[in-house]
């Protein structure tokens, strides 16, 4: 067990901060104060702070005795709050310094692409009736290395347009990301998208002309891939891609309309409890690149993003802001990231989720636990240029 008030537990923990967090502080001015009269000197005393406040999830108050216990300054819990409040920019570069330390080294790759997975995951204070704050979040697949982490308050939803891609990038989503903008914004920065297909955001065109997407998946038995050329209109040009579905068994078929009775009650359409009965990708790859199988396969590792999220709330308790003030929240949050992050290195998590290419050209992840029913082809074109 790690003590922030222990001088050589922090020692410990100092090391996995990025270079430079000192003089990083003094540039966000963190360590001035208007009347000359500093509290917190250095950057060293104002972390151990603000980690050991939220990460044990401590009362101003509390947080404050312990730490002058421990022999540090004597500081008031008003002066804390207020270092608090300030703290964004700090800790928000500090986040962003240790999601990319280590991202130098070359990504193992999953059939030619560098998988990354992307999410947003909600947090609330006590007693409130919605959301207050969001956190995104971009994860390699192939070791499990946070590359951006950004919090933002409700004002900004989830979108692709808060992370930057590179090309050679494979960007795996959920339904919230697939609408034509995200899909854009990613193809400008040379990278692909594979996302569950949101009937709702995303019309398609298939030969030119508007798409019937359930209508086209009626003939699918359990196990047929369907795999057609689609196009996405975007301003004044059309992006070529791919819709990818298959037919679920009828157990999972139930579970689904299941979950979507019970979210939507008596709002639910007869078209959304149809299309339960589809796993529907889109995808920006070219055929002779991945297969639809290989598009199925891939899509099943972003369960991963989400066991990073449970993992942080269960460690670093994200899911829990004993705090009622606006003015302190992305701070909050910012400081629990950081806190899961350290973590993380503490760890050394290393999981090859996504190895490279097999030499014999089988892919590990349809070969194991991944394995889907040899599907029956129903074919089509590969993808226009």
């Amino acid at each position: 067990m790690v003590s922030l008030a222990n001088d050589e537990d922090w020692k410990s923990l100092r090391e996995l901060l990025p270079s430079g967090y000192e003089q990083l502080a003094q540039e966000h001015r963190q360590l001035q104060v208007q009347y000359g009269n500093a509290k917190f000197t250095t950057a060293d005393w104002l972390l151990r702070f603000m980690l050991l406040h939220v990460g044990a999830n401590l009362p101003l108050r509390q947080t404050v005795a312990l730490m002058e216990a421990a022999g540090g300054p004597k500081v008031s819990p008003m002066r804390l709050h207020m270092k608090m409040r300030r703290a964004v920019p700090y800790l928000s570069a500090l986040v962003e310094r240790m999601v990319t330390w280590g991202a130098a080294t070359k990504p193992e790759r999953w059939a030619g692409y560098s998988m990354v997975l992307v999410d947003g995951s909600t947090v609330s204070r006590p007693g409130s009736k919605g959301t207050d704050a969001i956190l995104h979040l971009k994860l390699r697949a192939a070791d499990v290395m946070v590359q951006e982490a950004i919090v933002t308050d409700v004002r900004r939803g989830e979108s692709l347009k808060h992370f930057y891609f590179a090309p050679g990038e494979l960007v795996v989503g959920d339904r919230m990301y697939s609408n034509h903008v995200n899909i854009a914004h990613v193809r400008e920065h040379g990278a692909d998208v594979l996302l569950r297909y949101n009937r709702g955001a995303l019309p398609l065109l298939y030969e030119g002309k508007p798409m019937d997407v359930l209508q086209h998946a009626r003939g699918l038995d359990v196990g047929d891939v369907l795999d057609l050329c689609v196009q996405v209109e975007h301003e004044d040009e059309r992006i070529g891609g791919r819709l990818v579905v298959t037919r679920l068994p009828a157990d999972k078929v139930e579970k689904a309309r299941k979950r979507l009775r019970k979210e939507y009650g008596a709002s639910v359409t007869k078209e959304a409890l149809e299309a339960a009965a589809y796993v529907m990708l889109f995808t920006t790859v070219a055929r002779e690149r991945m297969d639809a199988d290989r598009c199925l396969a891939a899509y099943r590792l972003r369960w991963q993003i989400e066991l990073h999220f449970k993992r942080w709330k269960t460690l670093c308790g994200l899911d829990r802001l004993p705090n009622y003030r606006d003015d302190t929240i992305v701070a909050w949050v910012y400081a629990k990231v950081l806190l899961g992050i350290l973590l993380d290195r503490m760890g050394s998590i290393r999981s090859e989720l996504s190895p490279p290419e097999p030499t014999d050209g089988s892919a590990a992840l349809e070969a194991n636990e991944h394995a889907l029913p040899a599907p029956h082809r129903l074919a089509a074109a590969a993808v226009p240029a």
